[in-house]
């Protein structure tokens, strides 16, 4: 599983363009997304990378893809706090996190970081493999 991350102009139809780019592949997004100042960035998980970077691609569309680790924790108060401080306490920089599936009392995450095997250390039975 990969991550997706892409930078888009602050005006309309920016994520109109995103998806209508996907849609024809018939490919499932998560997606979560911020603006700040004069962008947004969008963070996209798929049930199909291939066809997703194919279609990014194709466009024209500039993105940055990362590998991911898929996580799954409680639901409840404080889970994000605790995960941050074990990537922390491991020296772990994240670079994005997706929740990808809320169910049951239970909350499954894409994460991207910049040292893979520390996190998974860290993360112990979290990761789902």
């Amino acid at each position: 599983m990969n991550l997706f991350t892409i930078e888009m102009k602050d005006e309309p139809g920016e994520l109109a363009h995103l998806c209508e780019t996907v849609a024809p592949h018939h490919v499932n997004l998560m997606m979560a997304g911020v603006t700040t100042a004069n962008h947004g960035t969008m963070c996209v998980c798929t049930d199909d990378d291939a066809t997703v970077r194919t279609a990014l691609e194709g466009a024209g569309i500039d993105f940055t893809e990362r590998p991911a680790l898929r996580l799954r924790c409680p639901d409840q108060p404080g889970e994000a706090a605790r995960i941050a401080r074990k990537l922390a306490n491991a020296d772990v920089n994240i670079q994005a996190l997706l929740p990808i599936m809320i169910c049951q009392g239970e909350v499954e995450l894409a994460l991207s970081v910049d040292k893979t095997d520390e996190a998974m250390t860290a993360l112990g039975n979290q990761v789902m493999r």
